[in-house]
């Protein structure tokens, strides 16, 4: 054999062993997500999450070295998963149309959650278990965004276009309205009793929040 079929073929099979590496990483994780969501942290062993994602158990803890680790990896997919709210403020924010902006954070919130419920449930069990997973979702992604909408409420405020309210809390009383109706669709099971018209519930929230909001200026 050459050198250099021997190099590509040691290229070759350093890309296998990399992609698997991926692969094993992603199903550990998509395992934890739905286990912890279903049983919460305090119900779900390792074994169980190794079963699911179909590993050695032992591999678990090649890639994660302690549960915080895991946690904080779950966080990352997370956020990394789509385009988030701080890709819409940025793409909109210079329209300063304030019902297209805040129309595409509550339809996209209203999707992610609708897409994927089993993070929401992860959350909340997180935080009844007095786990950590919820701070840091909070104080890494939650708290950032909460600033982001807060810094362009502000802006429409010094543009005379909103009220002089607290810009943060003006931004935690719209994504409270989200994460509310959220609740109630995904945790209490709302949305399989009652069939709600999603463009309609969103442009009555919108509606809501900038009528409270609109300066009588403008």
């Amino acid at each position: 054999m050459s050198t250099d079929k021997a190099l590509e073929k040691q290229e070759n099979a350093a890309r296998e062993s990399a992609k698997e590496k991926v692969n094993t990483h992603d199903r550990i994780l998509e395992a934890a997500i739905k286990l912890f969501s279903e049983k919460g942290f305090n119900g779900t062993t390792t074994k169980e999450i190794a079963e699911r994602a179909e590993v050695n158990e032992a591999l678990i803890f090649r890639h994660f070295s302690t549960k915080r680790d895991l946690y904080g990896a779950i966080i990352e997919k997370k956020i990394n998963e789509g385009p988030g709210i701080e890709i819409l403020l940025e793409n909109h924010r210079d329209s300063k149309d304030d019902r297209l902006i805040f129309t595409a954070i509550a339809t996209h919130m209203f999707e992610q959650c609708g897409t994927d419920p089993t993070f929401m449930r992860l959350l909340h069990f997180s935080a009844l278990e007095g786990h950590d997973l919820s701070d840091m979702f909070f104080s890494t992604y939650v708290e950032y965004v909460n600033m982001l909408i807060a810094d362009y409420i502000d802006t429409r405020i010094k543009d005379g276009a909103f009220k002089n309210l607290n810009p943060l809390y003006s931004s935690k009383a719209f994504i409270g309205m989200i994460i509310n109706q959220i609740i109630v669709q995904e945790l209490f099971g709302e949305k399989k009793r009652i069939k709600t018209n999603k463009k309609e519930l969103v442009d009555t929230f919108v509606e809501i929040f900038l009528d409270g909001l609109k300066s009588k200026k403008s």
